[in-house]
């Protein structure tokens, strides 16, 4: 037989226990680990009992939560609605303001939740801003940047 540690051919192969495996090994490995009795391991394989716990099942039940039924909004037909448009020097409207309130383009952008780059396209004309963000910028700023449509 062959020892389970170094490979050596052996007539005599002892049972050890090296780090909490039970090996059979030769004479000369033998002293890295503890020697183990047969009749210890059949004593110990005899009282072992594997008992599981018993697990209770917890069944839950899931309602539903009522649902109101979904309407749709009819459409508003208004005759006296105001269209409005944006003044057409609002780049530089924008920027003079800022510029007098010593806010950065981020301060701004933070304050009226818009990014940084839509701020610096609009400041620079090349985004015309929506309605939304016109009364944004109007509010912040203080400034007149909507007119009616005629």
């Amino acid at each position: 037989m062959n020892c389970e540690m170094c490979g050596v051919s052996s007539d005599k192969l002892i049972k050890v226990k090296i780090s909490g495996a039970i090996l059979n090994v030769c004479p000369q490995c033998a002293k890295f680990g503890e020697p183990v009795e047969e009749k210890k391991l059949n004593k110990i394989s005899e009282n072992v009992t594997i008992k599981f716990p018993e697990k209770k099942i917890n069944v839950v039940t899931y309602k539903k939560p009522f649902k109101k039924p979904v309407t749709t909004k009819k459409p508003v037909h208004r005759e006296n609605v105001e269209e409005l448009d944006v003044v057409e020097d609002y780049a530089d409207l924008i920027k003079a303001k800022r510029e007098e309130m010593n806010m950065t383009q981020d301060e701004l952008a933070k304050k009226i939740f818009e990014r940084k780059n839509v701020l610096s396209n609009i400041e620079r004309g090349e985004l015309l801003p929506d309605i939304a963000t016109a009364r944004k910028l109007e509010k912040v700023l203080n400034i007149k940047l909507l007119e009616k449509n005629e």
